[in-house]
């Protein structure tokens, strides 16, 4: 990794930030995605640098660096991309890039010198919902809603001073930060201990694979052979021309002849079973070598990052099972998925509604939108299902 690329990578989503932030005349909402792009854009970069590497150039005969994948930050030391740390980023992008936005925001009246004071903030709302019109009922009503959706409490009428960074995140939702730090320090502890045992249960199972591949092969061969001992033994009993005209002799023939008749089907079923046995033998045998030599103790690993498949984020991690679909990270996946996207139009909801903009610069603090404990617990849960899933072959 480059590190004066990273530097200035860093100091460009910085700086973008901050601008985008404090772009005033772009909506609020958009601004948003804008920061959220420059977040996304950050890691991309340094996905690139972290999975490139140095090769020889052989127009200009000297060592260049070749950037690697654009997911490379989602891929872990197996080569393989992980759900863990997807989890991980879309949580801390969505919730940071909420943060940052809103704060930035809020610093614009700061910066101007044009803080707006009041002593009755629900009345200030209110005008504002109103759109310069005489705030009614209707518009105090709505506005009382909004202060309880914005500040997560009762409004008052107690004057408050203005705080732009005064932006709580619920305990709901640093829950599932937390959820998704644990379940990434979790995997990767419970991979190390895995990678570092090289004759575990899920190895034991690949051999066992392979060894009953070998006798499966054996048997039908040992089927095949005594199926041909009987086949000449019956074709023996036929007897010579000596046995003509003797009506015990011709009785034997033909009782030898339908024997046959009955063998010969039985005999090439036999062989097509044991053909398939040993091609299948053999294949259990290649593929236990070629996973021994990628393996990492019981772990299944890429031999470089550029087998890393999206994929490998529900499949197995063992040589047992790595190709094979997972359910605990199907449902860890899918839970995810749901409550990061619920959550996220949850915010652009509040960044997007009517006078959005003033509202916000003028509610002495604020909290970011949170979801019910069930979601908590349902993604606590599949995180749980989530490790445990990674415990066995």
């Amino acid at each position: 990794m480059r590190r004066s690329a990273s530097m200035f990578y860093v100091l460009g989503a910085a700086a973008l930030t901050v601008a985008f932030g404090l772009l005033g005349v772009i909506p609020l909402a958009v601004r948003w995605l804008l920061i959220m792009a420059v977040f996304v854009g950050l890691l991309v970069l340094i996905g690139r640098e972290v999975t490139g590497q140095a090769v020889e150039s052989p127009r200009r005969g000297r060592t260049i660096f070749q950037p690697g994948r654009a997911d490379g930050v989602l891929i872990d030391m197996r080569n393989k991309v992980s759900l863990s740390r997807l989890q991980l980023i879309m949580w801390t992008v969505i919730v940071l890039s909420a943060w940052v936005t809103l704060a930035l925001h809020r610093t614009i009246p700061v910066l101007q010198g044009q803080l707006m004071t009041s002593a009755n903030v629900t009345a200030t709302v209110a005008e504002l919902l109103a759109n310069g019109s005489e705030p009614g009922e209707a518009e105090t009503a709505r506005a009382t809603a909004v202060l309880r959706q914005l500040t997560g409490q009762e409004p008052t009428d107690t004057p408050a001073a203005y705080s732009p960074l005064d932006i709580a995140i619920p305990t709901e939702v640093l829950a599932a930060l937390g959820i998704s730090v644990a379940a990434l320090a979790g995997a990767g502890a419970i991979k190390s201990n895995r990678a570092a045992n090289e004759n575990g249960q899920a190895t034991q199972i690949l051999e066992n694979r392979a060894d009953r591949a070998l006798n499966v092969a054996a048997t039908a061969g040992a089927q095949v052979t005594q199926l041909e001992s009987i086949r000449r033994d019956t074709l023996e009993s036929l007897g010579g021309p000596e046995a003509l005209g003797d009506p015990a002799a011709e009785e034997r023939a033909r009782l030898a002849e339908e024997r046959l008749a009955e063998l010969e089907p039985r005999l090439r079923a036999a062989e097509a079973a044991a053909q398939r046995a040993e091609a299948r033998a053999q294949e259990q045998a290649m593929r236990l070598a070629e996973v021994q030599t990628e393996a990492m103790g019981e772990l299944h690993a890429n031999t470089g990052a550029v087998e890393a498949r999206w994929s490998d984020m529900v499949r197995g991690d063992t040589v047992a099972n790595f190709d094979l679909a997972d359910l605990s990270k199907v449902q860890m996946l899918l839970t995810t998925i749901v409550i990061v996207l619920s959550y996220a139009a949850l915010v652009w909801s509040i960044m997007s509604m009517p006078s959005a903009g003033p509202v916000l610069q003028v509610v002495p603090s604020l909290t970011l939108p949170t979801f019910s404990d069930g979601a908590a617990l349902a993604l606590a849960l599949s995180n749980g299902g989530y490790l445990a899933g990674k415990t066995t072959a």
